[in-house]
C-alpha cells in the first residue's frame, strides 16, 4: 500500500483483503501451534522449563509477552477479525491493515529478539544467567542491527530500478 501511494496509485483494495484474509488465517493458524507448542512444554516441564519459566517472567518478559504476543500476535487478530466480520469503509479497512501490518513486523522482530538474545542469556548447563547490553559501534551493535534492516530495502529499491515490476499498468495508466 505504501509503495503504490508513494507512486501516486491507486491501491487494490481486493488485492488487500485478500491478502489481510491470509494473513489473518495464518496468524490463527501460527498462534495455535504457539500455544501448542507451550502447552507441550509445560507437560513434558524437563529441566529446561524452570529456566525458561524464569526467564519469560522476568527478563524476557516485555518482549516476549507484551510485545510478541500481546502487540504482535494477539492484537493483530483482534484488527484483523473485525475486518473480516463486520463492513468497514475502504478507507477504514486501509488503515486497520497497515497498522495490523506494523504491529506484525513488531511481533516478527520481538520472536527474533526472544529467540537470539533469550537463548543466550542462560548457560547451556544451567548453571547461571548472563546479561546482555546492546552497545551502539560493535559487530553486533545498534548501528549494524539498523544498517541490516535497511539492506532489503535499499536492496528492493535498487531492483525496482532495474527491473520495473509496474511497467505495463503505468503504460496502460497514462
Amino acid at each position: 500500500m505504501a509503495v503504490t501511494k508513494l507512486r501516486g496509485l491507486p491501491v487494490d483494495v481486493l488485492c488487500v483483503d485478500s491478502i489481510a484474509k491470509y494473513l489473518f488465517y495464518i496468524f490463527l493458524v501460527d498462534f495455535g501451534l504457539e500455544m501448542l507448542d507451550l502447552i507441550h512444554r509445560i507437560y513434558e516441564a524437563d529441566e529446561s522449563f524452570r529456566a525458561l519459566n524464569f526467564m519469560v517472567h522476568t527478563k524476557l518478559y516485555f518482549s516476549q509477552i507484551v510485545l510478541q504476543l500481546g502487540i504482535g500476535t494477539i492484537l493483530p487478530i483482534l484488527l484483523l477479525a473485525v475486518t473480516q466480520v463486520t463492513k468497514l469503509a475502504v478507507a477504514t479497512r486501509k488503515r486497520v491493515y497497515a497498522v495490523a501490518g506494523g504491529l506484525t513486523m513488531i511481533g516478527v522482530f520481538a520472536m527474533r529478539w526472544n529467540v537470539v538474545i533469550g537463548g543466550q542469556l542462560f548457560s547451556k548447563s544451567f548453571l547461571g544467567y548472563t546479561t546482555y547490553k546492546v552497545e551502539l559501534v560493535t559487530r553486533e551493535g545498534l548501528l549494524m542491527t539498523v544498517a541490516l534492516l535497511l539492506l532489503p530495502l535499499g536492496i528492493l529499491y535498487v531492483l525496482t530500478q532495474l527491473l520495473p515490476p509496474w511497467l505495463e499498468q503505468e503504460k496502460r495508466a497514462s
